[in-house]
């Protein structure tokens, strides 16, 4: 193992993936990527891996956008394959979100979004089953789909491997080593590696790792839970992939006849938790919440044939937003963390603003300065007016819909 390099990104999912490969495209060299267990073993390997760029910022959606391209052109841009099907995207509110809805296109619109509004009429000839009764509005996005999180960081790490970067697996970082307000390198499992720069890109790990060299983060981890289900015969063609704001959810079509849906934990459980110290388990209550909203939003989905369900942690910042920042207290530290559950669609974009953060003293793809660590210090989060409502945790009554 490398005793010296130029860089050391911690984290080995796809957002450090990432980052390690547009460092080394840069060229960078010497850079050693680094991750305590494999590959896409965290978060990323358990995301719904939406690639969509539907929000209610304009700095989320420039990130989203720019990520298109790649993934859209992920054999000649990256190499490999990272699983991506443009099936469509559908987001529904309810009826008192519409104006909401509306305000959002607009801006998507302006940032260079290809979505439109769409009557009800236009969702239901897009996609027959769709319950429509409930909707107060919907948009439309015909370029954007879903990818796979193993398949998008492996392909990033191969790449960045070909460009010359260290990959190194099942190497734990213990602390970030310092020398007055510097960086100096690493302390790892495998021993120490001096850098002068090093990128935290570690999720709900990156807290404790950013305290071992004094820089506080608002970030904790948060449980993320989802699950499959099969579909049955009648429900006929695959479907789009939806975020159902209505309700509170979200689904996508799988491999073969299966479908992907998040599963919302009750208000009551634990969120914030220690990632080393998770519990997996995923209530029952939740599977049948969310194959009830399922079946709610797609009738034919009532005889869904449940699979399975997982549980994973994710970083979330104070604002619900990423912090994609270099440290202003020790020079040589960056960070990119807190992405709050929107990671994966953004990972190409974060990769390339935060190699040009490193390398060009400033970002220049798209604007990172909403992002900025100091924000939160400056009581400047990032807020929108038109935030969707969360729905409250209500377990459909009489829905008929069963766990087997």
């Amino acid at each position: 193992m490398a005793t010296t390099a130029s860089a050391v990104v911690i984290g080995g999912g796809v957002v450090g993936s990432s980052i390690a490969h547009y460092l080394a495209q840069k060229g960078l060299k010497d850079v050693v990527l680094l991750e305590k267990s494999s590959i896409a073993d965290g978060a990323t390997g358990s995301s719904g891996a939406l690639v969509r760029m539907h929000y209610t910022d304009p700095w989320n959606t420039a990130l989203a956008l720019k990520s298109l391209e790649v993934f859209s052109n992920w054999g000649d841009l990256i190499g490999g394959d990272c699983g991506f099907h443009k099936t469509g995207f559908v987001v529904v509110v309810s009826k008192q979100d519409s104006d909401k809805l509306r305000n959002n296109v607009e801006m998507l619109q302006g940032v260079g979004v290809n979505t439109d509004l769409i009557s009800l009429d236009d969702l239901k000839t897009l996609q027959p089953q769709t319950n429509i009764e409930d909707v107060g509005g919907a948009a439309y996005e015909p370029d954007s789909g879903h990818a796979d999180g193993y398949s998008a960081a492996t392909a990033l790490a191969h790449r960045a491997r070909e460009l010359g970067v260290q990959v190194r697996q099942g190497v734990r970082v213990s602390a970030i080593r310092k020398d007055g307000d510097k960086i100096i390198g690493v302390t790892t499992s495998d021993g120490d590696i001096d850098a002068p720069i090093v990128v935290l890109a570690a999720g709900a790990w990156s807290t404790p790792l950013a305290a071992t060299v004094g820089v506080d983060l608002p970030v904790g981890g948060q449980r993320l839970t989802a699950g499959a289900v099969e579909r049955p015969p009648e429900f006929g063609e695959p479907h789009m992939v939806f975020i159902d704001h209505a309700v509170g959810n979200y689904f996508r079509p799988d491999v073969g006849n299966l479908t992907l849906l998040g599963i919302r934990p009750h208000a009551s459980a634990s969120l914030h938790v220690n990632p080393d110290e998770r519990d997996e388990g995923v209530a029952l209550e939740w599977q049948v919440r969310s194959l009830a909203q399922l079946a709610n939003r797609m009738p034919a989905m009532e005889n869904a044939g449940w699979r399975r369900s997982w549980s994973a942690v994710d970083s979330y910042s104070a604002d619900g937003h990423m912090i994609l920042d270099q440290s202003p207290d020790v020079q040589g530290l960056y960070v990119a963390t807190g992405m709050s559950g929107t990671g994966f669609k953004t990972a190409p974009a974060v990769g390339m603003v935060m190699a040009e953060l490193v390398l060009d003293g400033k970002a220049s793809t798209v604007d990172i300065q909403p992002f900025r660590l100091s924000r939160f210090q400056e009581n400047q989060p990032i807020v929108s007016e038109n935030e969707y409502e969360i729905p409250p945790f209500e377990t459909p009554a009489a829905s008929g819909v069963e766990i087997h």
